[in-house]
């Protein structure tokens, strides 16, 4: 299916509201568990919780909204374990890069950012670190749904192959 610069352009756009409310649920498990459930833990294991945990509940929400996104998606593919597979696989690798940079900067999460006038012990490394892990995952998810994932081309390159072998 060959879509226009318009079409491609408001593709874009739902795909980043429907990942920024899949970020913001991300975001809000991760801070929760974070703050309340892995309080008293070892710190790898707590980093893992928390963003295994966040992770979860993005991968959950951007699954449901993404008949929002790709508008061309089929019924079939939406129930189809094959496209789900695909989607989680894909998904795993944003989680091992997001889990791999959480921990690999965990030593300074708590550091302070700044202090300045009447903001006084601001640390911010955490939420830094995890918005610019989001935005590396972000990029690789849309190419990799696109290409991947949610990929028509393929999709009918295979069914017309699978209809000529039912042929013969």
């Amino acid at each position: 299916m060959k879509q226009t610069k318009k079409e491609i352009f408001y593709e874009i756009i739902r795909f980043l509201i429907v990942g920024g409310i899949a970020t913001l649920v991300d975001y809000i498990v991760t801070w929760l568990f974070k703050n309340y459930v892995c309080i008293n833990m070892n710190k790898e294991v707590a980093v893992f919780i928390y963003t295994a945990c966040g992770f979860t509940a993005g991968l959950f929400t951007n699954w449901f909204l993404q008949k929002f996104v790709y508008r061309y998606i089929t019924k079939d593919q939406q129930k189809s374990k094959k496209v789900f597979l695909k989607f989680l696989i894909l998904s795993l690798i944003g989680f091992g890069i997001t889990w791999l940079g959480m921990y690999l900067t965990e030593p300074i999460h708590n550091k302070i950012l700044f202090d300045f006038l009447f903001l006084h012990d601001i640390a911010l490394y955490f939420w830094v670190f995890k918005v610019i892990l989001t935005i590396i995952v972000l990029i690789m998810n849309y190419i990799g749904r696109k290409l991947f994932v949610f990929n028509t081309k393929k999709e009918n390159k295979d069914n017309n192959e699978k209809e000529l072998k039912d042929m013969d």
